[in-house]
Order: structure tokens, then C-alpha cells, then sequence
């Protein structure tokens, strides 16, 4: 048992081992290395992690709630595959409620989160420079965890954080298209720029614009190829 799986034991919080299970079969998912259509056992799993089954188990269940594992007769856990209608369907909602995000941001925006998106930006030009696919995804989604939090509604910002979660395995493709991971740091500099100047109309077109490429890249170049 982990260090970590120790200490909750000892403090008694099971919940932190279905906790710990959840995140770690969640990443493996979201960054493709669980493919979409792969078959696993939930004993497979917990000797794979070095838990026991109940908490995987726990973890699959929430996962199903996500949507992105089922559970099949005599296949067992089965990662949910991707479509390009899964991806309309995120894509819609994402216009609908990002855009607005990006609005109400603009207005609320403080000088110190105007600061940590700048910093992002930095660290993510690095990233792409470095072709770091895996930093530039945990950027992304921090970047617009940033907006959204700024937007200053906090049932929008969990609505928004379950949407970009969904959309990470089609993102993990998308960035593997060669520039595209470039083509996200000037998406995102226009972003930050109008979201700075609380210019609402530009930080909701440049936003619009911005899941708009992200789709066409995922159509024309990734889902088609």
C-alpha cells in the first residue's frame, strides 16, 4: 500500500482512496493512455494501482457518471469511445455558456487574475516551443478554470470545468496535430488581451472563435484523417 493508501487507512477516510483511484483511472483516460473502446477488469485496475477493489469500483461508478467508462457484460469496464457527435453535443454547450463566461469575466475581472492568466500564457508559450503536450493540457485547463472563476458564478464554473473535463480526450488529439499547439497560445493572447481591457464583445468573439477552431482541427484534421 502507498504512502498515500496508508495514511488515509490510518485517518480513516475512504473516501480518499476512492478519491485517489477516480483521479488516477480519470487522467489515464483523459490523456489516452486508457484508449477510447479498451477493455479493463476492476481487478486489473486495483493491482495496477495498489488499492482494493472497493474503491475502484466506487471510482468506476463515478466515472460512469461522467460518462466516460461503461460497464458491459462479459466485457467488463469499458472506456467510453469518442464520436464527433459527442463532440457537437460538448461544442454547443460550450458556445452557449463559455461565451457568456467570457462576458460576465471581462466586467468582474480582477488586475490579480488579469496576472495569472498572463502567467499561464508565459509558461504555456514555453510549452509549445517544448511541444510538452501533457504541460500544455494542464495549462489549457487551468486557463480557463481562470476565466470561469473570474466570471464569478459558481454553478457556471462547475458546469464549464464537467464540459472542458469532457472535452480533454478530444483536446489530447487535437494538440497532437502539428501547430495547432501554437495556434492555441495566439487563441489564447487574444483571450487575455480583451479580457484585460474588460472589452466584453472582443473576449466573447475571441472565445467563440477559439472553440470554434478547436472543433474544425478536431473535424477536418483529426477525426477524418
Amino acid at each position: 500500500m502507498s504512502s498515500i493508501s496508508k495514511s488515509s487507512a490510518v485517518s480513516g477516510k475512504r473516501v480518499s482512496l476512492r478519491g485517489q483511484a477516480y483521479d488516477t483511472l480519470k487522467k489515464r483516460i483523459l490523456s489516452l493512455e486508457l484508449k477510447p473502446g479498451e477493455a479493463v477488469t476492476v481487478a486489473g485496475l486495483a493491482d495496477d494501482m495498489g488499492l482494493g477493489r472497493t474503491p475502484v469500483i466506487q471510482a468506476v461508478d463515478r466515472l460512469m457518471l461522467d460518462g466516460l467508462v461503461e460497464v458491459m457484460p462479459r466485457k467488463g469496464v469499458v472506456v467510453s469511445p469518442v464520436s464527433l457527435e459527442d463532440l457537437v453535443q460538448i461544442i454547443e454547450v460550450r458556445m452557449l455558456n463559455e461565451c457568456r463566461a467570457a462576458r460576465w469575466a471581462s466586467e468582474r475581472i480582477t488586475e490579480k487574475q488579469v496576472k495569472a492568466l498572463e502567467d499561464n500564457l508565459k509558461t504555456m508559450r514555453k510549452a509549445a516551443a517544448a511541444r510538452d503536450i501533457d504541460q500544455l493540457i494542464a495549462l489549457d485547463s487551468a486557463f480557463h478554470a481562470l476565466i470561469s472563476q473570474a466570471a464569478g458564478n459558481d454553478i457556471l464554473s462547475e458546469l464549464l470545468g464537467n464540459l472542458h473535463d469532457r472535452s480533454l480526450r478530444f483536446w489530447t488529439l487535437s494538440l497532437q496535430v502539428p501547430d495547432q499547439n501554437d495556434r492555441v497560445v495566439e487563441q489564447h493572447t487574444d483571450i487575455v488581451e480583451a479580457l484585460a481591457k474588460h472589452d466584453a464583445d472582443a473576449a466573447e468573439e475571441a472565445v467563440r472563435l477559439h472553440i470554434a477552431a478547436f472543433q474544425s482541427n478536431i473535424v477536418d484534421r483529426v477525426m477524418r484523417r
